[in-house]
């Protein structure tokens, strides 16, 4: 339960700073320009390796490295490695959002998430007869095909995989078995 506050978390301030960055730009030219384009605390920093005078380039890192320190104590530039993106991709994973260059998978490291694989911490049939499957890592998915599409059923402790389908559709399958149908909703 505590990896999985820590990803909302991380995922709520990254979605904050990307929301904040995605809003101001809007007026730009080229929208893919400037929704790529670094904050401007983030250039500022940047800008002060061309002072030439020593002391007044120091000031300038110091000013600007102050800055950026104040402005991720509130939220408002998240700092992000490519691992802590990649987690947050997979916990986001089935859920359908806004396009957020971030979240896409086109960038350098080409990290579309296509499957995720994990183990299922309870499993119970609905009203309908289809299985709704809350994961180890929080996510709960449900059954969209016919419940008698599982080859037996769910239980905790199984392992599960679940990749993206066609046409934008979801197919789980547990402990390898036949594979069936499904999305993922919000608990």
């Amino acid at each position: 339960m505590n990896d999985r506050n820590n990803i909302a978390r991380k995922l709520s301030a990254i979605l904050l700073c990307a929301s904040t960055a995605l809003s101001a730009p809007a007026l730009a030219a080229d929208k893919d320009e400037a929704i790529s384009k670094p904050p401007a605390i983030y250039t500022d920093l940047v800008a002060c390796k061309n002072i030439t005078e020593a002391e007044q380039r120091l000031a300038c890192f110091d000013e600007k490295v102050a800055a950026l320190e104040t402005a991720q104590t509130n939220n408002q530039v998240v700092i992000a490695d490519r691992e802590q993106v990649r987690e947050a991709r997979r916990g986001l994973f089935g859920l359908s959002l806004p396009r957020i260059k971030l979240f896409d998978g086109d960038g350098d490291d080409g990290d579309q998430i296509d499957q995720i694989e994990g183990i299922i911490a309870s499993a119970r049939a609905s009203r309908s007869g289809k299985w709704v499957i809350k994961l180890e890592d929080g996510a709960v998915w449900q059954q969209t095909d016919a419940p008698r599409s599982t080859s037996r059923r769910p239980r905790a402790d199984d392992a599960i995989a679940i990749k993206r389908g066609s046409l934008g559709s979801f197919v789980a399958k547990v402990n390898g078995g036949r594979a069936f149908k499904v999305k993922r909703i919000v608990n």
